[in-house]
C-alpha cells in the first residue's frame, strides 16, 4: 500500500549514518585534539593511560581532561593516577585478575568474550601495561611511596607474589612491543594478546 511504498522510498533515499564509538587511533586523536584545543599538552603515555582509565565515553573523557587541565596544563601519568578514578568494567577487571594469578585458561576465555563484544583492544592493552607497571613499581619501592589506592595496593601485593622481578621486566617489554606492533599494523590485536597470555 501507499504507506509501505513511502517507507521503502524513505528508507532508500534517507542519508542514514551509524555513529560507532571511537576506538583505537581515532579515540587517541580525539583526546589529543581536545587537550590541544583547550590549551593543554599531554605525553603519549598519559593519553594511553587516560584511555585505559576512562574508555570511550567522550563526555566523561572531556570532564576528566578538564579536571586535569585545571590542575596542570601539561597532563602526565602521575597526575592521572592522583586525580582520575579508573572506570574499569567487570570483564576487564576479571581479565587483569586472571593474568595476575597466571590463570591463562580463564584470561584467554575472557579476552575472547571481550573481543566478541566489540570492545576497544587498546584500552585492554593499556590496562595490561598499567597493571604490570604497578607490579614492577611494587617490587622496586616501599609500599608507602607508591601512592596507590589501598584496594589497588592490596591486589598488587597479592599478584606480585606470582612473578619474579626479571619476569615482570620481560613481560612489560613484551607489552610495549605489542603496543607498537598493533599501532603500526604489524600485528593483529586479538592474536597478539592471546599469544602474550599463553606465554605468561
Amino acid at each position: 500500500d501507499s504507506k509501505n511504498k513511502l517507507f521503502e522510498f524513505l528508507n532508500k533515499s534517507a542519508d542514514c549514518q551509524k555513529f560507532e564509538p571511537l576506538q583505537g587511533t581515532r579515540l587517541k586523536n580525539w583526546v589529543r585534539n581536545y587537550i590541544f584545543q583547550n590549551n593543554g599538552s599531554a605525553t603519549t603515555q598519559a593519553i594511553d593511560r587516560l584511555i585505559a582509565d576512562v574508555g570511550n565515553d567522550l563526555w566523561h573523557m572531556s570532564n576528566e581532561i578538564n579536571k586535569l587541565l585545571s590542575f596542570n596544563r601539561k597532563i602526565e601519568v602521575n597526575n592521572i593516577e592522583k586525580l582520575v578514578n579508573p572506570e574499569i568494567d567487570l570483564n576487564i577487571f576479571e581479565i587483569i585478575d586472571a593474568l595476575g594469578f597466571k590463570n591463562k585458561k580463564k584470561a584467554l576465555r575472557l579476552v575472547e568474550v571481550y573481543f566478541e563484544k566489540g570492545e576497544d583492544e587498546m584500552r585492554l592493552l593499556g590496562m595490561f601495561i598499567y597493571q604490570f607497571r604497578n607490579l614492577i613499581r611494587f617490587k622496586s619501592a616501599p609500599a608507602e611511596k607508591l601512592n596507590m589506592h589501598p584496594f589497588v595496593l592490596s591486589k598488587t601485593r597479592e599478584e606480585a607474589k606470582n612473578f619474579s622481578f626479571a619476569e615482570l621486566k620481560k613481560i612489560y617489554y613484551q607489552l610495549l612491543t605489542i603496543d607498537f606492533e598493533i599501532k603500526s599494523g604489524k600485528n593483529n590485536a586479538l592474536n597478539a594478546l592471546e599469544l602474550f597470555i599463553a606465554g605468561i
